[in-house]
This record gives C-alpha cells, structure tokens and sequence, in this order.
C-alpha cells in the first residue's frame, strides 16, 4: 500500500504561498489598477485566445485520447510545471479572485496522486493556464498533428515566437513589468517572481541592458 502523504511537499507550499500573495494583492487593488492593469495585457489575452484556439482545434482529440482520459498525461506530470506571478495574477484580473481560490484549496491538500496538483476532474483548474502549460506539447502529440496539417508547424513556430514578447527580457515584456509593478507599488514578493529571482532571466536582462519600466499610468 502506498504511503500516505500527510504534509505538504516544499513545490506546493511554494506554490501556495505564491496564490494567496497574488490574490491578497488582488484584493489590495484599485478598480483604476484593474483596468490598468487589464489594458497592459489585452495583446497577451488576444494571444492566448488566438493560441487556445489553435491548439483546441488540432491537438485535443489527440491529447484527450492518448493521455487525458488514461491518467498518462505528459504535460500534467507531478510537480513539473512552472508558474510565474504574472500567471497568477492574470488568472485573478481576468478570471475573477474565486479561481485563485479554487487553486487556493487544492494546494492546501497534500497530492496524493501522479498528476499536476491544479488537473482536475474535468482538466485544468485555471481560468488561464500558465503560459509554460499552454504552450507544451509533447514531441508525440507534435508529431501527429504536424504530420497531418501541413500548416500547423509553421503557425506553431508563429505563436513560439510571440511567446517571447511577453516572457523573454531582452526587452521591456508584460511578465517582467507585471512583477516590478507588485513589487515597487504594492510591496508584493513571491517564490515566483522569476525576473526578479532567476540568474538565468537576471543575465538576460543584464546583457540586454534592458529593464522593464513601468507604463507611467502606474
């Protein structure tokens, strides 16, 4: 029998800790700073909107039946996804502070299963994925799609690349403001504020010479 897990793993106390700061802070806002903050990432939820219905018209029959229904899935795996603040902060303004606390709740439980703590009887429990969910697809699910849409690998090289407007800093991007505005405005510091945590992004930014100002609106 399987051991039964009675505390929660370091992954869901940082994600934890994450979630109930972001919606604090949400809860902190201006309807102004709402709006603001909306209007900042109107071209990344048409991007989103654009990228989900790509990717619902031509990988869900396949994700569905090869790993969802089974339990196998490969993008859901247990404790392997990456969220940043923006994820969540983005979930709250766009999807209303409720969803925060539907994820709120689930990462109050230990995980007792194999799968991604957030997949939920009927898929995802974010109102907007994070970006790092939305845009994985395994080489097997990519293979099968590519092979039958001659199209599609060249629309999926499209939406890659636009992926890095909004989350690589060799230039000013909605991610990176996003977290200094929490940071510098609300006092607001997360595990998950990676722009302002990860050497990785940090060397980027560094070489680039390029940091994100916030919109003078802020």
């Amino acid at each position: 029998m399987p051991k039964i897990k009675t505390e929660l793993s370091n992954y869901n106390k940082q994600h934890l800790e994450s979630q109930i700061k972001a919606l604090d802070a949400f809860n902190k806002l201006s309807e102004n700073e709402i709006c603001r903050l909306k209007w900042l990432s109107l071209a990344y939820i048409k991007f989103r909107r654009e990228l989900d219905s790509f990717t619902k018209g031509l990988f869900y029959n396949y994700c569905n039946h090869a790993c969802f229904k089974n339990r196998q899935s490969k993008c859901c795996g247990f404790e392997s996804i990456m969220t940043f603040f923006a994820d969540e902060i983005l979930n709250i303004i766009w999807g209303g502070p409720e969803k925060a606390e539907t994820l709120i709740k689930v990462l109050e439980q230990p995980n007792e299963s194999n799968h991604c703590v957030y997949l939920g009887e009927d898929g995802c429990l974010w109102y907007l994925k994070p970006l790092s969910c939305a845009m994985f697809f395994c080489e097997d699910a990519k293979k099968h799609v590519f092979a039958r849409n001659l199209n599609a690998e060249k629309l999926w090289t499209v939406f890659t690349k636009c992926e890095k407007n909004f989350t690589w800093p060799d230039k000013p991007v909605l991610f990176d403001i996003v977290e200094k505005f929490f940071i510098i405005k609300k006092g607001v510091f997360t595990p998950h504020m990676y722009f302002h945590l990860s050497p990785g992004l940090l060397k980027v930014k560094k070489e680039s010479c390029c940091y994100a100002e916030l919109p003078a609106f802020f």
